[in-house]
């Protein structure tokens, strides 16, 4: 699935070819995404309008239109925007977006777990609503993450792919910042010092700004506006690499399962915390 530095790059891609563009028309595919608005709802709002910002909320890219109407994509586990003048023949497209100029925006998903909702003037857009805070947020501090995660039995690990906590962060970079961290991802949260939570934060900002530049990371499906893959794959420390050698002590990587997902992490270099 796209995380936030996948979400961020194609939004960088996007933002300069759309900003000021104004939207000629949207169709939608036969087939349903996991959420969609209605083809109805979609001809009532989006055609004619400018897109004024394009920016990324968590995992969500958030296209705001002139007349402060909102439109709203998640990728889902393998979406794709692609962006160009002629729309190949490519399968599973379930959504193509003409704008003025002829360039076209087709949003493929394989699995069809994204989601495309349109939001009118003054309805509240749901799906950011919930979400925590950025990791790049001023308001974001070693301080209020510990008075968050005070009192919780709950994995270190399994605390950052909460959305709710922090927005954006998903398997691949949680697992990498733990083990730049040193922290152990069965940790409960809430035995975390303040200390390591400056550490842990650092490293996530880190690692993040370094995914991002790096294009992002491609595992299976993620490609850029462009069809680009990511380079950061290449600089995964844990990640998919159980029964390799760290990079760090050349301790073989290791993996469990929590919470229904794969935790990567080196058995020396972050060992259990003294208090669990």
């Amino acid at each position: 699935m796209p995380e936030l530095p996948e979400v961020e790059v194609i939004c960088r891609g996007l933002r300069p070819e759309l900003c000021g563009r104004r939207l000629a028309r949207v169709a939608l595919g036969d087939k349903p995404l996991r959420q969609s608005s209605s083809p109805r709802e979609l001809a009532q709002w989006l055609p004619g309008r400018k897109l004024e910002r394009l920016c990324r909320r968590g995992k969500y890219l958030v296209f705001r239109f002139e007349g402060h109407v909102t439109l709203v994509i998640h990728l889902g586990m393998t979406g794709r925007l692609w962006l160009d003048h002629q729309l190949a023949p490519l399968p599973h497209v379930h959504a193509v977006f003409t704008w003025e100029g002829g360039l076209i925006m087709a949003f493929q998903d394989v699995r069809r777990f994204g989601s495309i909702l349109i939001f009118p003037p003054k309805a509240p857009v749901q799906p950011l609503k919930a979400l925590g805070r950025e990791p790049f947020s001023r308001k974001t501090t070693p301080e209020w993450l510990q008075a968050q995660a005070r009192g919780r039995s709950r994995p270190i690990k399994n605390l950052l792919l909460d959305g709710r906590f922090l927005a954006g962060l998903g398997n691949i970079y949680a697992c990498e910042a733990l083990w730049a961290a040193g922290i152990h991802p069965a940790t409960p949260a809430g035995q975390l010092t303040l200390k390591e939570w400056q550490k842990l934060l650092r490293e996530i900002r880190r690692l993040l700004r370094r995914a991002i530049c790096r294009g992002g990371t491609t595992i299976n499906d993620y490609l850029n506006s462009k069809g680009e893959t990511g380079l950061f794959q290449l600089e995964l420390a844990v990640y998919g690499r159980e029964g390799d050698p760290c990079r760090r002590c050349g301790e073989s990587i290791a993996r469990q399962v929590q919470a229904g997902r794969s935790s990567f992490f080196c058995p020396r270099c972050q060992p259990r915390h003294p208090t669990e």
